[in-house]
């Protein structure tokens, strides 16, 4: 009889003991579970203020080539001529300078995008159409390179407008329009043509002088480095000392006529993306 009461009251201390324990596990674990984790404190040197400050810097021309934290220069050389099967693997986004490239007929008119005017003013980059060849519709030059996916897209814009935005306006709407191709068309390889320039003595009413060009061409480069699209240097065949050859220009001293196209389209096949 005894012996059965201390063997029960043994099975009640260890069924006790047991109970504790799973009690102090079950506690330590929902501690565990809930406690919040504090990250050591940390100092950064380099701050948001520095790198906008940085940023802003390199929006300057001045920086062109410094080796700063904008990419290289993919300045497009010469090459051996890639002929038309090159140039048939482009489509080409263009202002009234190139226009013509769609309206006299030097390749086919479903390669050109251009505004149903014909002008794509600098200002108006952000809310941009083109009427887009293959249905004729308007459309931003984003939402066509999502539909056609093109190989290789043309950009010969710039001298529209040129003379009323600033360098930083400029370069950020370049940019922009750049960068949101490149996410609508990943595998679009992009070249950024330089400014073709006037003709002298040019007094459009457009306010352009050479020394505008000058600099708008060095804006095309920097956004060609900002966003590692190809340059191609235009004016090394249609101008000298950053004027337009009058043998190039039409009536208004600015749009490429027939002549100075072809010479554009030969450059362009001879200063080829590297395979």
């Amino acid at each position: 009889m005894n012996t059965n009461k201390i063997t029960t009251l043994k099975n009640l201390v260890w069924a006790l003991g047991i109970v504790i324990c799973l009690v102090f596990v079950a506690v330590g674990m929902i501690f565990v579970m809930f406690r919040r984790y504090k990250a050591p404190d940390q100092s950064y040197d380099y701050s948001l203020y520095n790198t906008a400050e940085t940023a802003a810097a390199d929006l300057s021309s001045g920086a062109l080539g410094s080796g700063n934290s904008r990419g290289a220069l993919h300045l497009l050389g010469e090459t051996a001529d890639g002929g038309d099967s090159y140039v048939n693997r482009m489509v080409f986004l263009v202002d009234s300078t190139y226009i013509g490239l769609r309206d006299l007929g030097l390749i086919n008119s479903n390669q050109v995008w251009g505004s149903p005017t014909g002008s794509l003013k600098m200002e108006n980059l952000p809310n941009a159409v083109i009427r887009y060849p293959n249905d004729g519709s308007e459309i931003s030059p984003v939402s066509a390179a999502m539909i056609s996916k093109p190989d290789i897209m043309v950009i010969a814009i710039g001298e529209d407008g040129l003379a009323n935005v600033d360098e930083n306006t400029f370069i950020t709407y370049y940019d922009n329009l750049v960068n949101e191709i490149k996410s609508a068309s990943p595998d679009t390889l992009i070249i950024c043509c330089g400014l073709p320039s006037i003709i002298p003595g040019y007094n459009g009413s457009d306010g352009l002088t050479v020394t505008r060009i000058s600099d708008g061409n060095d804006w095309v480069q920097l956004v060609c480095r900002d966003t590692q699209s190809y340059f191609l240097n235009v004016q090394e065949d249609l101008s000298e000392s950053v004027q337009l050859y009058a043998r190039y220009a039409s009536s208004n001293g600015k749009t490429l006529n027939r002549a100075g196209l072809e010479v554009f389209l030969r450059y362009l096949r001879t200063h080829a993306i590297p395979r």
